[in-house]
């Protein structure tokens, strides 16, 4: 006879996990306790993740999708130009807002552990391409400076971005506000230092932002973070 199906089961997992995470840290939490939180057996845990990181990373994929939805909504309701410093407060602001993703920028190995030290994503690549064609269409837009090369642009801002997450495993953690100060003071630069002078299109900038954003998301909605169960 079948096993019953558990509805949900990914998702119940991944709930769980947050959960214990916020609670007592990534470190103290074990499959066992994520199973009993969840309402299923541990076995069933291993049916949907290949090892223990895995659900973290799943669970990370997931908070980032929330904090990509959060910006995406402040970019839209924003009033006039949002221009790159306009972005990077949006996105620092939602990074505040999420508990898990602000615990990897400021290096909390309290509620992450050793992955905050460690953490490497072949996708960065592909979002390296989608920044470069952001950056392409801000120019177009005369929000940044047509003459300055716009590969440049973009490995300046990618820098700065993978940057902040390897910060903390080779730098030390830092707190909310310290990250907070660090991304605008850096946002304030690159506005000021990319700056035309001269008056820019808001609509053609706000589309650009919104396909930066709208890419990343479909990026995350890829991941098999709510993939079907196993009968």
């Amino acid at each position: 006879m079948p096993r019953p199906l558990v509805p949900d089961r990914r998702r119940r997992i991944l709930d769980a996990a947050r959960e214990l995470i916020l609670e007592q840290g990534w470190p103290e939490t074990t499959v066992a306790q994520l199973a009993t939180r969840a309402g299923i057996g541990k076995g069933a845990v291993y049916l949907e993740f290949a090892d223990k990181p895995a659900i973290l990373d799943a669970v990370l994929q997931r908070s980032l999708r929330g904090l990509t939805a959060q910006v995406h909504a402040r970019v839209v309701d924003a009033p006039g130009l949002v221009d790159l410093p306009a972005l990077y407060r949006f996105g620092v602001e939602a990074l505040l807002d999420e508990p898990l993703m602000l615990a990897l920028y400021v290096g909390d190995e309290r509620v992450l552990g050793s992955h905050v030290q460690g953490v490497d994503d072949e996708r960065y690549l592909t979002r390296m391409v989608w920044l470069g064609d952001y950056v392409l269409r801000l120019q177009r837009a005369g929000v940044i400076d047509a003459t300055i090369d716009a590969d440049s642009i973009v490995r300046v801002l990618s820098v700065f971005t993978v940057g902040l997450i390897h910060a903390p495993g080779l730098l030390g953690a830092v707190s909310p506000a310290r990250l907070r100060e660090s991304v605008e003071l850096f946002a304030d630069l690159v506005g000021r230092g990319l700056a035309t002078g001269l008056p820019a299109d808001p609509d053609a900038a706000r589309a650009a932002q919104l396909t930066l954003i709208e890419r990343l998301g479909a990026q995350l909605d890829a991941a098999p973070l709510d993939a079907p169960e196993d009968p």
